[in-house]
């Protein structure tokens, strides 16, 4: 019996600690939230950083951690270049959405596939908030915490729907940019994937997202 009652205190207390992380945020806060990730991803040209990926499978205890470099231009130009543990390459340069692995290449047209077109809007405004946190292809849910916003991206559309049931963003306070992404998919899979040693508005040759 002590045993159960020190089993649900520790519950509660767990389940109040991670409420306590995150309020709800009042109308003025949503809109002063959505009107500082606008207006800092409306004053990025470029972004380029380091990233880790953590991948966590729903049928395995393991977690599957990758490592890599991101890059972004405007507009609708990103490079997601895994170097750990495996070489891969996801590119886009507006036009064309290209997947490497070793001497390998698929190249599949943006406009030909609606698949695509959705993840590249998801991709583009997962690491600069433009078009997403007030996408009306999204119920949005907006948290305030300490040091972050938390913006809750529930998809309307089916060909967001059939990929993920949410996409969670981690806006840092200071510079209202995106740290962090949490997509988490129907089957109950979730990845994460952390920016690190950002750089903003560096020149970025147009090739990088061509190859």
């Amino acid at each position: 019996m002590k045993k159960s009652l020190v089993l649900l205190v520790s519950m509660l207390l767990c389940v109040c600690s991670v409420s306590a992380q995150y309020q709800n945020a009042t109308k003025e806060q949503k809109d002063e939230i959505v009107s500082k990730i606008t207006k800092s991803a409306g004053d990025m040209k470029t972004m380029q950083g380091d990233f880790t990926q953590v991948k966590e499978l729903s049928f395995m205890d393991d977690k599957v951690t990758s490592e890599g470099k991101m890059y972004y231009k405007k507009t609708n130009k990103i490079r997601w270049e895994y170097i750990k543990p495996y070489k891969y390459v996801f590119s886009m340069d507006g036009q064309n959405v290209r997947m490497t692995s070793g001497d390998k290449t698929n190249q599949v047209p943006v406009k030909s596939s609606k698949m695509f077109g959705e993840i590249s809007k998801v991709m583009v405004g997962g690491v600069s908030g433009s078009g997403l946190v007030d996408s009306p292809d999204f119920d949005t849910q907006f948290m305030v915490g300490k040091d972050d916003y938390k913006v809750v991206l529930t998809p309307k559309k089916k060909e967001i729907k059939d990929m993920f049931s949410s996409v969670q963003l981690f806006v840092n306070k200071v510079d209202n940019r995106i740290r962090s992404v949490e997509l988490i998919e129907k089957s109950g899979d979730k990845t994460t994937i952390t920016l690190k040693n950002v750089q903003v508005n560096m020149t970025i040759d147009d090739s990088l997202f061509a190859e």
